[in-house]
């Protein structure tokens, strides 16, 4: 069976809807995806996302009741993602239009990537539909995956092994079309390599606030003197850590990496069988140009089960090379190809990502939901009872007595 989703408390949540979001403004799309539309009658707007399911925007669903001209109804359901109302986010988004960055993703790169693989006789598909309206608000407006009964993973049980297979194949193709595209038509625009990398505030999550929490509360942590020392002396050098990673090297296979791959951006859809039958990425606000060891850590460290994070880890990078190279070959990849030890080498030289990874995304992705959970919180210098919460969570602290030692004899806490 499908692994259970958490999402059941949905449309419980009261979430601020925008003035702007009225029926007239969705008049066009309707006619262009309702056959003989006539008329829009009614338009719910209601979260899309349970609490602490997602902390970038504000997450709607969209119901609006059409007549047709011959007096019937239809429902068409979308999502709109819209931009949080504090001044912490409108500082990011100067810093970074993440909306203008994943409306040009869905309706500009993804459409491109998807063409590259049809143009050699493969259906790759990497997401929901996106659609423009005429407003001059900040917004993403996307395909309702539910009704064709796309859903999440639990991010709390974690992905199973097929469960991580599939992401990592559509990982490698993703990486793999981006790798062929910039090598035949140059460069991406700036706007679409940064990832959240440009973010004084995010850094300062990844990179201090985390490690500060973390060893505030490290005594909880059975075994932790083991490695405190290590804790300590990584700690202070995280910032380096981050700075480079974000640097692209060009003695690297580069990619244009997803950049927020955890399990509650990636939907499964499954067949009468209740085998996966696709997998698509959501959230493409934060793609960035680099080494793939960013998204390999990112998501296999913050979004697989217990069971599998550092025991199948290994194997796991095995299978998204073999399915790289598949992919690159498949697209006439002119340059070399990379190597499984080239891979491995890049994840050896940012094991300290992974450490990274490990004290942040990770521990969110495992934090039971709450109505306390948003993004001012997340990035905030204040160590809330939300922030403790993260690194005292039982849950967190189970995966982090494997994840630690397994950092440690991986040379990720020097």
């Amino acid at each position: 069976m499908p692994p259970q989703t958490n999402d059941e408390n949905v449309c419980e949540r009261e979430v601020p809807i925008p003035g702007w979001v009225k029926p007239e403004v969705f008049e066009d799309l309707l006619k262009d995806n309702v056959k003989d539309y006539k008329k829009t009658k009614a338009l719910r707007a209601k979260a899309g996302v349970a609490a602490g399911e997602n902390y970038a925007t504000i997450m709607l669903r969209l119901e609006l009741d059409v007549e047709t001209k011959d007096k019937s109804e239809v429902t068409k359901a979308f999502m709109l993602k819209t931009p949080h109302d504090t001044d912490a986010y409108r500082k990011l988004l100067q810093e970074t239009n993440i909306f203008d960055v994943e409306r040009g993703m869905y309706l500009v790169v993804v459409p491109e990537l998807e063409q590259m693989y049809r143009d050699v006789g493969l259906e790759v598909k990497f997401g929901a539909e996106a659609y423009e309206i005429k407003v001059s608000e900040n917004y993403v407006l996307l395909e309702d995956l539910r009704p064709r009964g796309f859903k999440n993973v639990d991010r709390l049980q974690g992905l199973d092994q097929a469960h991580t297979e599939s992401v990592l194949r559509k990982f490698a193709q993703w990486h793999a079309a981006s790798a062929v595209r910039v090598d035949l038509k140059g460069p991406y625009e700036e706007k679409y390599t940064n990832g959240f990398f440009k973010s004084k505030e995010i850094m300062n999550f990844f990179c201090d606030r985390s490690a500060k929490i973390l060893l505030n509360n490290i005594d909880q942590y059975d075994g932790h003197a083991a490695y405190i020392k290590d804790l300590q002396s990584v700690s202070e050098k995280l910032f380096d850590i981050y700075n480079d990673i974000k640097e692209p090297k060009s003695d690297e296979f580069n990619a244009l990496n997803h950049g927020d791959g955890w399990s509650n951006n990636i939907m499964f859809q499954y067949n009468d069988k209740n085998e996966i039958s696709n997998t698509y990425f959501v959230d493409l606000q934060l793609p960035k140009w680099g080494s793939v060891a960013q998204d390999l850590y990112y998501f296999l460290l913050s979004s697989t089960s217990l069971d599998i994070k550092t025991e199948k880890f290994d194997y796991f990078v095995w299978f998204y090379h073999s399915e790289l190279v598949k992919h690159l070959k498949l697209l006439n990849y002119s340059k070399k190809l990379p190597t499984l030890r080239s891979i491995r080498n890049a994840l050896n030289k940012y094991s300290g990502w992974a450490f990274i990874c490990s004290i942040s995304v990770m521990g969110v992705v495992l934090l039971d939901p709450t109505d306390d959970a948003d993004f001012d919180k997340i990035i905030s210098n204040e160590h809330s009872n939300f922030t403790n919460s993260i690194y005292t969570n039982p849950r967190y602290r189970r995966h982090m007595k494997v994840v630690l030692p397994w950092l440690q004899h991986r040379g990720a806490l020097e």
